[in-house]
């Protein structure tokens, strides 16, 4: 090509460029709506990179519409729940307000009877036992049970099942100081029993009281050192993991110390942020892992508390028939029984023994409602085992989400009036969430909250546009109402003579 014919290509591009403004403008006119669409998904698509790009999951008004859509899908999945496959199985052991009426309505468990129900269910071979019920208080009136249960823990047999403890936890200094570890008369029993551990059972609660994530560790201080006390739930999805996997639950427990130990604070002074693997990726069971995400940290709930019903959750389909995920006993049955019989059907199930009584305080909101501090243990730790930490979709998967609702949305905004396009926007939205529930039960999360943003921002910009337009047009007028319509009909300006044949 030569010098001539280059400059003429150049010059046909710069014409082009030229007239493409004109362009634009004839093809507004002739596809209004086409053309208000392609804005629309335009502009919808370059708010949510900003969103994207400023860290969304900071922004309170992001998150809280995160949280929205989460709530409701967990809700869609817990009523859709159907047959569940390879989740660990659950025996909750509720100290109801029967049990506590018959123990003497002590704010303080007997710990003679919570020896009888620990002695019982760890000659029933569970996969693991949890106790969650604080040992830090002792009661002076109750001798006895105290030192029976001292016994107890003290003789535990290395073979017996793992037996999980609550370690709660306090500040002698303000945050962010870190909190120290509360001791109990039981310690010194325990300390050599790499098959007794103790752990948090701390969850967060959101400004709105609802308790939507986990911790899976704390960073803690003992004896003037940091150290890392991991979250009960953590412990629990890491041997129910080992079981599944045919590994040795002991041994899988012991390790949690190791796995963890590159998770602690630089110093007790304050807490120092830590990422990485926990547990690694095993056959189909996801990795566990701590990143800066806010989706990691979600729990996702499978079960409900209902209080009048012994199975909750769904049922879980296995080789030796249906079982549900969560079969609820009074533990007061089991603590009147005699210590050294086993408890039936506990064969490969998770015990868990904690309050359900309305006077014990340990009630929590959350996306399914109310439940007690137990119920948020098992499902901490079946989504943690069968999940592993909560996961973003891939970026196609992403991708191809947001387009769909930001297109939805620039659509509906374009051929409907507001009050018709929110209603059939909330629908497509829901539909979607649909489609994407098999993803959401194997952990991916999908954040529908940032396309929605965006399109909501869009909406709100287009109006305030509109109306700034308008008020470049009507001066001062703009605050007063416009005049109402008036139509009238042909007939009438004919009869009057006034007018007649010309348009009104």
């Amino acid at each position: 090509m030569g010098a001539r014919e280059c400059c003429r290509v150049r010059f046909s591009d710069q014409g082009t460029a030229l007239r493409l403004p004109g362009q634009i403008r004839a093809f507004r006119e002739r596809n209004p709506k086409l053309f208000e669409i392609a804005v629309s998904i335009l502009a919808c698509t370059l708010i949510q990179i900003a969103l994207l790009a400023s860290q969304p999951s900071s922004s309170r008004f992001v998150r809280r519409a995160a949280d929205n859509a989460a709530d409701q899908m967990i809700r869609l999945s817990e009523r859709t729940n159907g047959s569940l496959k390879g989740s660990p199985k659950f025996t909750f052991f509720s100290i109801d307000d029967a049990t506590y009426v018959a123990w003497g309505a002590h704010q303080i468990a007997p710990r003679g009877r919570i020896k009888t129900i620990l002695e019982r269910v760890a000659r029933s071979n569970p996969t693991a036992i949890l106790l969650d019920v604080d040992l830090s208080y002792t009661d002076s009136g109750d001798a006895s049970g105290e030192a029976s249960l001292r016994d107890f823990l003290g003789q535990y047999p290395a073979a017996a099942p793992p037996l999980l403890l609550v370690r709660s936890l306090y500040h002698d200094a303000a945050p962010p100081a870190l909190p120290r570890i509360r001791a109990t008369s039981y310690d010194d029993q325990t300390a050599a029993k790499p098959n007794i551990i103790w752990g948090s059972p701390l969850f967060e609660r959101d400004a709105d009281g609802q308790v939507r994530r986990w911790r899976l560790f704390v960073q803690v201080c003992a004896a003037e050192h940091p150290a890392v006390l991991p979250a009960l739930h953590l412990v629990g999805a890491i041997i129910a993991r080992a079981q599944i996997e045919g590994e040795d639950r002991e041994q899988a427990a012991a390790s949690i110390p190791r796995q963890l130990a590159s998770f602690g604070a630089d110093s007790c002074a304050r807490p120092t942020e830590r990422s990485g693997e926990i547990a690694p990726k095993r056959g189909e069971l996801p990795a566990i892992s701590v990143d800066h995400l806010d989706v990691s940290s979600r729990v996702l709930y499978r079960a409900d508390w209902n209080a009048s019903r012994i199975a909750l959750g769904g049922d879980i389909v296995s080789t030796d028939g249906q079982t549900p995920l969560v079969a609820v006993r009074p533990a007061g049955l089991v603590s009147s029984g005699d210590s050294t019989s086993p408890v039936p059907g506990l064969d490969g199930r998770i015990a868990v023994i904690g309050g359900s009584f309305a006077d014990s305080g340990d009630w929590y909101s959350t996306p399914l409602g109310r439940m007690p501090g137990a119920m948020l243990l098992i499902n901490a730790i079946e989504a943690l085992t069968i999940n592993g930490t909560p996961r973003e979709p891939n970026v196609v998967e992403a991708i191809a989400i947001s387009f769909v609702i930001i297109v939805m949305t620039s659509v509906l905004a374009a051929f409907f009036r507001p009050i018709v396009a929110a209603p059939l926007a909330a629908g497509g939205i829901f539909l979607i969430m649909l489609i994407s529930l098999p993803l959401f039960r194997s952990g991916v999360v999908v954040n529908l909250a940032v396309p929605a943003v965006g399109a909501a921002f869009y909406d709100l910009g287009a109006t305030l546009v509109e109306k700034y337009h308008q008020l470049r047009s009507l001066g001062w007028k703009f605050v007063l109402k416009p005049p109402a319509s008036i139509d009238m009909e042909p007939t009438t300006l004919e009869a009057s003579g006034e007018g007649a044949g010309e348009p009104t």
